[in-house]
């Protein structure tokens, strides 16, 4: 069973283009660079995410809010449309079904990373942002589902503040799979 290595909180699962690079587990500047650009990368697809109101408006004129929500739309879109330029020009790799928590990943694929190597792993979460959250992990064990092997990789060095807004990000993925599930069922 997944859980007990994935742990018994919300699961984010999805199929995404993952891309693993064996090497070394980060350390140092280049492990404070990883959270610092994950940090940043989770922030702008949270804010992609939600069209919030700020607080600081709650008493401007409706016209005023209704405006700022059309231009944040429009903002959104032309980032959709500026990161799907980019990936044809890129490309991405593969898709592949993952689960995944704020500490741990399980990669369902043919090519699999071999248990006990470390590396970077490179999670592309999100269609409309062309950047991958990179994770330095080491790769616990292997599981057996079906006809389908699955790596399970333990990340390493994430800060306090990546992990939360991981676990932020799983939230809203289920969030959103309750509301479609009761959209469905209406």
């Amino acid at each position: 069973m997944p859980e007990s290595f994935l742990g018994d909180g919300l699961i984010f699962e999805e199929v995404l283009p993952v891309v693993w690079t064996a090497g070394p587990l980060a350390e140092g500047s280049a492990l404070a660079r990883l959270n610092a650009d994950n940090h940043q990368l989770l922030g702008a697809e949270a804010s992609l995410d939600e069209v919030r109101v700020h607080e600081a408006l709650k008493d401007e004129s409706p016209a005023l809010v209704q405006e700022l929500q059309r231009l944040e739309y429009k903002v959104n879109i032309l980032l959709r449309l500026t990161a799907e330029m980019a990936l044809r020009n890129s490309g991405l790799p593969p898709a592949q079904r993952v689960l995944m928590t704020s500490r741990a990943l399980e990669w369902f694929g043919e090519q699999i990373p071999a248990v006990g190597s470390t590396g970077l792993l490179a999670v592309y979460i999100n269609s409309a942002l062309p950047q991958p959250v990179k994770i330095s992990c080491v790769v616990a064990g292997e599981r057996k589902q079906d006809d389908s092997r699955a790596a399970q990789l333990r990340f390493s060095g994430m800060s306090d503040a990546v992990v939360e807004q991981l676990d932020k990000l799983i939230f809203r993925h289920h969030r959103r799979l309750v509301a479609g599930a009761r959209f469905a069922s209406n």
